[in-house]
């Protein structure tokens, strides 16, 4: 079984799967989580185990999904019920800040910075935190992926390190790179989201470049960063090049 998270969450699969006492393997891009006659026994995502890899799992609002039954934990760091965990996660995502790329982030103290408490990425996101920075501009910077990135600003928030400033979303600049096999433009999904939650819906983006203002389709995907992927075909046909830079905003 796969799929994609459009019309159930993980939260409401994982449920599914608990009732249904299966047996097997819950993946996502960059985790899973193990069940065992429908009680979850073993979750990781993103170096993260156990009840805060699961959290994160359950936490996700798009990507995709599949069931493979059968599979057998490789270790144990979950036990009891799914209920027992969905009511501290449901808390969990509650107290997720709502990011947008946009929102500039900044230190608000170096104190209480150790290696003891910090994961590796947010080590290495501290760095670029001198001055506040957009998140669009952080991921660029740091070379981390955008989900990453959100999940340890919203930690370093929560611990009191940094500042989120909300701002306004708005045009973005970006680099364009090469993606075989698709007729629509694919953008970074949480730079997709945060317009359409602006702005409405919408499913096409304007492009300027070089005094040319182009209309093309897009679609998300996660962890693009600042990027705008186009086709061979759509390079050629719009006179464009890898590597260039464009400032791309939503076709109203």
């Amino acid at each position: 079984m796969e799929g994609t998270f459009e019309l159930l969450g993980p939260i409401e699969i994982l449920q599914l799967l608990a009732q249904a006492r299966q047996t097997g393997v819950f993946r996502v891009p960059g985790g899973e989580v193990y069940l065992e006659q429908g009680q979850p026994v073993h979750a990781q995502y993103r170096g993260q185990v156990g009840r805060e890899g699961l959290f994160q799992i359950l936490a996700l609002k798009e990507g995709k999904f599949r069931y493979l039954p059968g599979e057998r934990a490789p270790r144990s760091s979950l036990e009891g019920p799914l209920e027992n965990y969905l009511l501290e996660a449901i808390r969990f995502m509650d107290a997720q800040p709502n990011l947008s790329p946009f929102d500039l982030v900044g230190l608000t103290s170096a104190e209480g910075v150790t290696h003891l408490t910090l994961s590796p990425e947010e080590l290495e996101l501290l760095p670029h935190l001198s001055a506040p920075v957009s998140l669009f501009e952080l991921v660029a910077r740091s070379g981390i992926p955008s989900e990453a990135v959100e999940r340890s600003v919203g930690r370093l928030a929560r611990l009191g390190l940094v500042r989120i400033t909300p701002r306004t979303p708005h045009p973005a600049r970006l680099t364009i790179d090469r993606l075989e096999g698709s007729l629509h433009a694919r953008l970074d999904a949480q730079l997709l989201r945060a317009w359409r939650g602006h702005y409405g819906p919408f499913s096409e983006v304007e492009v300027r470049t070089e005094g040319r203002t182009l209309r093309l389709p897009v679609e998300p995907k996660g962890n693009l960063g600042p990027r705008l992927l186009l086709s061979s075909d759509a390079l050629f046909f719009y006179n464009l090049r890898v590597g260039q830079e464009v400032l791309v905003w939503p076709s109203l």
